[in-house]
């Protein structure tokens, strides 16, 4: 007789087949030898016209990036990087992470947090915004590194002590064509700390998180089990880069899956580059999905005929009231205000209204939300396209287990995770990191219920 199927071995019989990478580099080498020309990045010129980025591009501009990073005698060493969400940020944060250890820093922060955070890290070169370079030079005296090497994303003129991007994107370039194999040949230790962050909070208690590139590239895989992500999938960047949250699932889920990423030019232009871009994946918080609903259904009682609207009682959804064509034209018309191709919105950082989840599916707009931390990589549970309850955060991903520590009678306790995503340790911290890696198991610090 054939032996019954739990209910794990039936899911992970529906994964969605992917390969394996361990690390950014062989990511890269990967996506830009499948996917050479689609499009990974649109982005828009000077003038306000959308172009695109090759894979292709992308992995020769990291190159060249890279390879003037090592000409700087950057390899191996702490390397900052900090400003809004920008395709300089995204090359960046890949170039650095793969000659050396990636340190992003929060670019709201106050310019001591930021000096602090340098000083810390021992970071000997930093890579933003003007804005954001500009406070740090001002206060120079307060790094530890006075040879601290800038360079900035926004300056076309080279000054002594502030370098141009774009210029030594081009030297880079230089040294590539002329046959220089330095970054061809870097080995990255997928198990080393690659990735130093440094969780929320004012410097005095802000944490390092170390994190090892096989700590993400695992997140990925199982993300990419768990959740369909399609070629023709163009991803809008809301959410700040430097959390793992965006920088993972925005940024190098879509570029390891063949998608494409787009940013938003900040919080008052959404709407209106939905409308530019059409994207069909967004990465949220419940806040953000909680605005979009009340703009939503605003315009829905609006437009509809009173005899719908009026007399709705407490918890009833005007969606249920509607005949099936209007529902239908309804759909269409939140749809095109979105873009006319937005088909899932992942939210985490907090739980989700599920009545606001519960309205989206019947919009046709699915909300798939999930629970992580820095520590893990980030995700750790997640509702997926073989699993959603719009009251939970979701089940354990793929390769990692969650369980709650000493339940109370309603089975309220910790949560503690296991898996190939779990950090390294706490930076320069072993006591803090003994506290909460335990036995193999990471202890959350939060509470929550199976």
């Amino acid at each position: 007789m054939k032996k019954e199927l739990t209910i794990e071995e039936k899911l992970k019989e529906k994964y969605h087949k992917c390969e394996e990478v361990t690390n950014f580099k062989e990511m890269l080498d990967r996506s830009a030898t499948i996917f050479k020309t689609r499009t990974a990045f649109k982005l828009k010129d000077e003038e306000g016209k959308i172009y695109n980025k090759t894979y292709e591009e992308l992995k020769q501009d990291v190159a060249s990036l890279g390879t003037s990073l090592i000409e700087k005698g950057l390899q191996n060493k702490r390397i900052a990087v900090i400003g809004k969400n920008s395709y300089k940020w995204a090359i960046s944060y890949l170039a650095a992470s793969i000659v050396g250890i990636v340190v992003p820093i929060d670019k709201e922060l106050h310019s001591d947090d930021v000096i602090n955070f340098m000083n810390v890290s021992n970071s000997e070169c930093v890579l933003g915004d003007n804005k954001n370079l500009k406070p740090i030079i001002e206060h120079i005296e307060k790094l530890e590194n006075k040879e601290t090497i800038f360079i900035d994303f926004d300056t076309k003129i080279q000054e002594d002590n502030i370098l141009a991007f774009k210029i030594q994107l081009e030297n880079g370039q230089n040294i590539l064509e002329e046959g220089d194999t330095r970054f061809e040949k870097i080995k990255v230790n997928p198990d080393e700390m690659r990735i130093l962050l440094f969780t929320s909070g004012t410097t005095g208690n802000a944490k390092g998180v170390c994190l090892s590139q096989r700590n993400i590239c695992s997140n990925i895989l199982s993300i990419y089990g768990i959740v369909k992500v399609k070629r023709s999938d163009l991803f809008f960047s809301i959410l700040p880069l430097h959390h793992t949250y965006e920088c993972t699932i925005g940024f190098l889920l879509p570029l390891y899956s063949g998608a494409s990423i787009c940013h938003c030019d900040g919080l008052r232009y959404i709407t209106s580059n939905m409308m530019e871009y059409h994207p069909s994946v967004i990465l949220c918080v419940p806040l953000l999905l909680e605005k979009m609903y009340q703009k939503i259904m605003k315009n829905i009682q609006k437009s509809l005929p009173k005899k719908y609207t009026k007399n709705l009682k407490e918890n009833e959804n005007i969606i249920d009231k509607l005949p099936f064509y209007l529902k239908t034209i309804v759909k269409r018309k939140v749809k095109n205000t979105l873009g006319g191709r937005l088909r899932v919105f992942i939210v985490g950082a907090a739980a989700v209204n599920p009545e606001i989840a519960d309205t989206f599916d019947k919009l046709g707009l699915n909300s798939l939300q999930g629970y992580g931390l820095t520590e893990c990589a980030p995700l750790v549970a997640g509702n997926t396209d073989f699993f959603k309850r719009n009251d939970s955060a979701g089940l354990p991903i793929p390769n990692v287990e969650y369980k709650i520590e000493n339940p109370n009678d309603e089975g309220v306790g910790e949560i503690i995770v296991k898996g190939p995503n779990i950090m390294l340790g706490y930076y320069n911290m072993p006591e803090e990191t003994e506290k909460v890696l335990k036995d193999g198991w990471f202890h959350t610090g939060d509470l929550g219920k199976i």
